[in-house]
């Protein structure tokens, strides 16, 4: 695989606004001399401009084998997969790839959560909980009943969050931590205020993900999904989540890519920090396709801790549901919950830049190079 020279594209500083990765995008599309497909959606963005996911296919039309490079699943936090994207299309040499190799390219899959700063879309659903919601039923989270009061408290002014984790720590108590966790974050499906709310439905963006992933990848064999999030894991390293147990196949392709220590078994593995959750796109994709054989991995970027992230999404949904953004005060939350997602921080910039740049490189060589040893 051939990649232009590294001076030609030093690790620029995030931009700060879904429109500014936008323009960025499109402009790194043309100056690799392809073009790109629009996919609108109809709501505004925050000064009633227009949104939309872009999509740029390199490689064969048709596909054995092939990369889904996923941004912005999660709005708030596609700023680094943004900036990935584009370092991908200044960098790759797309005329060395293999013939029957494609590399898509989904910019971003939430374009109204990167635009408002938020990990949701307009209707409060976790998109990453929504994957063919209309038609497979998810996993039920009973255990959010419990705790949807407490993160989503139905209070005049801002909460507390003293009392917040005073009620948290009770219930760590009683239950244990990993119950917590996972309550508050497997996905839920009955409080469409709450946190990581499921929906009802197929929302708009996953539609138009399936219509964007069966124009340009029916038939695939092989397939590859790399799902850019940040927030889980320690500073500036990444984590590659794996839905399959330790010592799968999925597994020992993604330890091939950053080596086995950068991997997180999500199923059958007592030392997992995070479950498996219903709707998952990457881990849904496959299946959705039919591919012969199909890996997936939702890679976090590590910012801050659980702690501050719960304090700081808790704070931001309240403000949504609850208060006014145009307030100096909520507004400042919602600045702050940004921060924990794509932290204002040139040191974490360009430390997860590199080390992203490192993860696309070798996603897109494991998969110019897939033989059946590695399935």
């Amino acid at each position: 695989m051939r990649w232009h020279a590294p001076q030609e594209t030093a690790l620029l500083p995030l931009p700060l606004t879904y429109e500014e990765c936008r323009a960025r995008f499109r402009r790194a599309v043309r100056a690799a001399g392809f073009g790109f497909e629009a996919y609108p959606i109809a709501a505004p963005g925050p000064h009633g401009e227009a949104l939309s996911t872009d999509v740029v296919h390199l490689g064969a039309e048709r596909p054995e084998r092939a990369l889904l490079l996923l941004s912005g699943v999660h709005g708030v936090e596609g700023f680094i997969g943004s900036a990935l994207q584009c370092d991908l299309l200044q960098r790759l040499d797309a005329a060395m790839l293999p013939e029957e190799v494609a590399i898509v390219l989904v910019h971003p899959v939430n374009p109204w959560g990167m635009a408002f700063s938020r990990r949701q879309n307009e209707s409060n659903v976790d998109l990453n909980r929504n994957w063919r919601r209309s038609e497979i039923s998810p996993i039920e989270n009973d255990a959010y009943d419990a705790v949807h009061a407490i993160v989503c408290p139905d209070t005049p002014e801002l909460p507390s969050l003293d009392e917040l984790f005073a009620h948290i720590r009770a219930l760590v108590a009683e239950r244990g931590s990993a119950w917590v966790a996972a309550a508050i974050t497997q996905g839920q499906y009955r409080h469409a205020d709450g946190l990581h709310y499921g929906g009802a439905v197929t929302e708009e963006p996953c539609l138009n993900l399936e219509r964007i992933v069966e124009r340009h990848l029916a038939g695939v064999d092989r397939l590859f999904t790399l799902d850019l999030h940040t927030g889980h894991g320690p500073h500036g390293a990444i984590t590659l989540l794996c839905d399959q147990p330790p010592g799968s196949s999925q597994y020992q392709f993604l330890s091939k890519l950053l080596g086995p220590e950068q991997v997180e078994a999500t199923v059958e593995n007592p030392d997992a920090t995070t479950s498996l959750k219903s709707g998952q796109i990457a881990n849904g994709m496959g299946a959705f396709l039919g591919a012969r054989v199909a890996h997936a991995t939702s890679a976090e970027f590590g910012t801050v801790g659980e702690g501050a992230q719960l304090a700081a999404t808790c704070m931001e949904n309240w403000v949504v549901h609850r208060g006014d953004r145009s307030d100096p005060e909520h507004e400042a939350q919602v600045w702050r919950y940004r921060g924990c997602f794509t932290p204002d921080e040139r040191a974490w910039e360009q430390q997860c830049l590199a080390a992203g740049r490192e993860l696309v490189e070798a996603s897109v060589a494991a998969v110019a190079d897939w033989g059946d040893d590695d399935d």
